[in-house]
C-alpha cells in the first residue's frame, strides 16, 4: 500500500502543474486579443486618450479623459466588443482652464503656439495648419491639455493662424472666446488683407479684441498717381487712411471730370512732407491731358502729354517755380499735344542732308541728332526735328537710327517712317552699299517696321561692263548686274550655256546698263560656250568674242548665230578661229580623252524627240574636236533611254537619238565609216528609274571606243 502511494501521487502533481501551465498561457493569449480589439474599437470612435488592462475577460479604461462625454463614448465603446465582459472605467479627467487661454508668436523665423489644448486631436490640427502657413518656419508646440474650450475653438485658433501668417513679426492671443492680434504686417497686401478679414468679421465663436497691427515698412516708399483721359489711379502706398482720403479729395479737385480710383496701399516709412509732395505731384498731373507721375521718397518723375502750350510750359518750370520743401524733380518728360500723321524723313543730296519730323522727348531729339552726326560725318546735316508725342507704339528712335543708316548708304535719296512703316528709295553709294541695302530689306526689319516701299537703284556704272571666261570645268562672270535678279538671269543662262558646268559670279551691282543687257549677255555666252579658249566681254553696247571653234562648221555656225541674235543697237566684234586638229590619239588616248570631255556637260535632246538642245553643241563639239585627232579609231555612239514608255518605243528613240549624233559629228568632219549609232533603249540603266534623278542618268549618250586587247 505504501509503495503505491510512492509513485502515484507524485504523478497526480506532476499533471496537476502542467495543466495550470497550459490554462494560463491560453488565457494569456486571450487578455492580448481583447486588448488589441478594445484599442482598435476606440480608435474607430476616436477616444485614443484611453489605456486598456485587460483581465480574463474583465476591461480597465484608465487614462486621462478631455471630457466626460469622451469618457462616456470609451466605455460604450469597450463594452461593445465581442467577448468584452465588465468595463470599469478608471480614467481622470482633464482639469479645466479658466480662463481658457491660447496663443501663437512668430519671430525671426520661429511659430512658437502655447496655451491651453482640448484634445490631442485638436493639437494635431492646430499644427497641421501652422505647418501650412508657415512652411519654412520652426514650429514649436507648447500647448497644455485642459478642459474648458468654448465651442468652436478649432475655428478661432485657425482664424488666429490666418492673421499671424500676415504678420512679419507678431502674436495672436485667444483669451476665451476674444482675439487679440499685434505685431507688424508682413506686406502692405498683408497689410490690406487683414483688415478685410477684419472688416469681413471673425467666425462666430470668435469675439474681437483689440487689434494693433502697424503696417509693413515699404522702403522705397513709392507713390504715383496716372490719368488716362478719363480716369484718375492713385497707386503706391500712403501712411495712413487721412492721408488716403485727403489725396483722393486733391485729384478729385485736380481732374473734375474724371473718375478716381484709389488703389494705394498704407505703408510705414513715409518720408517727411510726403503729403505736401503727393498733392503738388497730383496738381502737376491737371495740367496733363493724359499722364503720369510718381514720387520715390520726395523725388517727382512725371510723363504725360500737356493739355495745352501753357500746361506744358508751366510744367517744365515746375508750375511756376513753387517746389514743396525737399521736393526734387529728377525726370519731366511731359511732351506737349499730339499730332496728327506722325512721322519722320530723312533727304540725302551729295554732302547735304536734311532730317525733318517728330521725336517723342528732348532726349530722343538730342540722341537722334548725335547718332546723325555719326552716320553723316563731314557731311552738312539740317535738323527741322521737333518734340511731339503720338509717335506709333514702337522703338521709334531705333527706327530713326535704322532709317539714318540707310540713308548714309545711299549716294542721293529719302527715307521715310510713318506709323510702323518704312520707305526707302535712291540710289546706293556703290555696290557694296547696293548689295548691304538689299540685304537689310529683305530681311525682317528692326523696331517693328513694315517695309512699305524700297526702290534703290545701284551705283550707277560707266562703262557698263561684263566679262564671260571659261576655265578649266569652270566659267567665271565678272563686271556688273543691274540687280539681285538679273545677276540670277547671268548666272543661270551662264549655267546653260555652259553644260552645268561650275559657274563662279564674281558680278557686282550697277545701274545704267543698256536695253536688252540679259539678252545680249546670253548670246555672248552661247558663242564662247563652244569655243576652246574663249572670252566674251561686253562694254555698253559693243560685244566682242574670241576664241577657237573646234572646226570650221562650227565657226560659221557660231558667226552667223551670234549676229542673228544680238539685239538691236550692239555693236560686234567677231574673233573666231578653226582650231588646229592638234596630235593624234591612239585608241586608248581617244578614249580617255572623250571620257574627259563627257563629264564636262551633258548630251539632251528636245523632249521626247531626237533634236539637240541648243546647250548640247558645245559638248559636241569639243567631241568631235577629240574624235578628229583619233585616225581611224572605230567609235560607238550609243544612246540610253529611261523606263518610261514601251520598251520598243525606247528603243526606236535611241537609235534616232544615235543617229542625231553621229550626223552631228559627220557634218563637223568626223568620218562616218569610224562611227557606229547604237540604240539601247531602256536595257543598261546606270542609275534607279524610280526618281526623276535616276530617269536623268539614264538618258545619257556614251561614246564607246573600240580598243584592240594588244593596244
Amino acid at each position: 500500500m505504501s509503495n503505491w502511494r510512492r509513485w502515484v501521487l507524485p504523478g497526480l502533481a506532476t499533471t496537476t502543474l502542467l495543466a495550470v501551465v497550459a490554462f494560463s498561457m491560453r488565457a494569456g493569449d486571450v487578455e492580448r486579443e481583447l486588448t488589441s480589439r478594445v484599442k482598435s474599437e476606440l480608435a474607430n470612435v476616436g477616444q485614443t486618450w484611453a489605456a486598456v488592462t485587460v483581465s480574463g475577460r474583465s476591461v480597465v479604461l484608465g487614462g486621462i479623459a478631455p471630457s466626460e462625454e469622451a469618457q462616456r463614448l470609451a466605455v460604450a465603446a469597450a463594452a461593445a466588443v465581442h467577448g468584452a465582459g465588465a468595463v470599469s472605467d478608471r480614467s481622470e479627467l482633464l482639469p479645466i482652464a479658466t480662463p481658457y487661454n491660447w496663443a501663437a508668436s512668430r519671430s525671426e523665423r520661429k511659430v512658437s503656439i502655447s496655451g491651453n489644448v482640448p484634445s490631442e486631436g485638436t493639437r494635431n490640427a492646430i499644427l497641421a495648419a501652422a505647418r501650412r502657413s508657415f512652411p519654412d518656419e520652426q514650429i514649436s508646440d507648447e500647448m497644455e491639455p485642459a478642459r474648458g474650450a468654448a465651442p468652436g475653438f478649432n475655428g478661432a485658433a485657425a482664424y488666429a493662424l490666418d492673421r499671424l501668417a500676415e504678420l512679419a513679426d507678431g502674436l495672436v492671443t485667444l483669451t476665451d472666446q476674444t482675439l487679440s492680434v499685434k505685431g507688424t504686417a508682413l506686406s502692405a497686401e498683408s497689410y490690406a488683407s487683414a483688415r478685410r478679414a477684419f472688416q469681413a468679421g471673425p467666425p462666430s465663436a470668435v469675439t474681437l479684441g483689440p487689434v494693433d497691427i502697424t503696417p509693413a515698412l515699404a522702403l522705397p516708399f513709392v507713390w504715383s498717381a496716372s490719368y488716362d483721359g478719363n480716369i484718375v489711379t492713385l497707386a503706391g502706398y500712403v501712411p495712413n487712411d487721412v492721408v488716403k482720403e485727403a489725396l483722393v479729395g486733391a485729384a478729385r479737385a485736380a481732374v473734375p471730370s474724371a473718375a478716381v480710383i484709389d488703389e494705394t496701399a498704407i505703408a510705414s516709412g513715409e518720408p517727411e512732407g510726403f503729403e505736401t509732395a503727393a498733392t503738388f505731384a497730383i496738381s502737376a498731373l491737371g495740367r496733363m491731358r493724359e499722364g503720369g507721375v510718381m514720387l520715390d521718397g520726395m523725388t517727382l518723375d512725371m510723363a504725360g502729354a500737356a493739355r495745352s502750350v501753357d500746361d506744358y510750359q508751366a510744367i517744365v518750370d515746375g508750375v511756376g517755380g513753387d517746389l514743396p520743401n525737399g521736393l526734387t524733380v529728377v525726370a519731366n518728360e511731359v511732351v506737349p499735344s499730339s499730332v496728327d500723321g506722325y512721322g519722320w524723313s530723312g533727304r540725302k543730296d551729295g554732302s547735304t542732308v536734311v532730317l525733318t519730323g517728330y521725336v517723342p522727348t528732348l532726349a530722343g531729339r538730342e540722341e537722334v541728332i548725335e547718332a546723325a552726326g555719326s552716320a553723316f560725318a563731314g557731311l552738312s546735316v539740317t535738323s527741322n526735328i521737333k518734340v511731339a508725342s503720338g509717335e506709333p507704339k514702337m522703338d521709334w528712335i531705333g527706327a530713326i537710327k535704322f532709317a539714318m543708316t540707310e540713308l548714309a548708304a545711299l549716294e542721293t535719296g529719302t527715307v521715310e517712317l510713318g506709323d510702323r512703316t518704312y520707305s526707302v528709295e535712291g540710289e546706293a553709294r556703290d555696290s557694296d552699299a547696293f548689295m548691304s541695302l538689299q540685304a537689310a530689306n529683305a530681311r525682317t526689319l528692326p523696331a517693328s517696321l513694315v517695309l512699305d516701299h524700297a526702290e534703290i537703284l545701284p551705283p550707277r556704272v560707266s562703262p557698263y561692263v561684263l566679262t564671260i571666261t571659261p576655265g578649266d570645268g569652270a566659267v567665271l562672270l565678272t563686271g556688273f548686274a543691274p540687280d539681285e535678279g538679273g545677276k540670277a538671269e547671268l548666272v543661270t543662262a551662264a549655267e546653260a550655256a555652259f553644260g552645268g558646268q561650275k559657274v563662279t559670279d564674281k558680278l557686282g551691282f550697277g545701274s545704267g546698263a543698256p536695253n536688252n543687257y540679259i539678252e545680249a549677255a546670253t548670246t555672248a555666252m552661247t558663242a564662247v560656250a563652244r569655243l576652246m579658249g574663249g572670252q566674251a566681254e561686253m562694254v555698253d553696247t559693243r560685244i566682242k568674242v574670241r576664241g577657237e571653234a573646234h572646226f570650221t562648221r562650227a565657226m560659221k555656225e557660231i558667226e552667223t548665230a551670234v549676229r542673228e541674235s544680238i539685239p538691236d543697237g550692239y555693236s560686234l566684234d567677231l574673233t573666231i578661229m578653226t582650231r588646229q586638229i592638234g596630235q593624234p590619239l591612239d585608241p586608248v588616248q581617244c578614249r580617255d580623252r572623250l571620257d574627259a570631255d563627257a563629264k564636262t556637260g551633258r548630251i539632251e535632246f528636245e523632249g521626247a524627240q531626237a533634236a539637240l538642245t541648243g546647250p548640247s553643241l558645245p559638248l559636241l563639239d569639243r567631241v568631235a574636236g577629240t574624235m578628229l585627232r583619233c585616225g581611224e579609231t572605230a567609235i560607238e555612239v550609243a544612246a540610253h533611254a529611261d523606263s518610261d514608255g514601251s520598251a520598243a518605243k525606247n528603243l526606236e528613240l535611241t537609235q534616232a537619238r544615235a543617229e542625231v549624233v553621229v550626223d552631228y559629228l559627220v557634218d563637223a568632219g568626223v568620218k562616218r565609216e569610224r562611227l557606229t549609232a547604237v540604240g539601247y533603249g531602256e536595257e543598261n540603266p546606270i542609275a534607279d528609274n524610280d526618281t526623276d534623278e535616276g530617269k536623268r542618268a539614264n538618258r545619257r549618250i556614251e561614246f564607246q571606243v573600240r580598243v584592240s586587247s594588244g593596244g
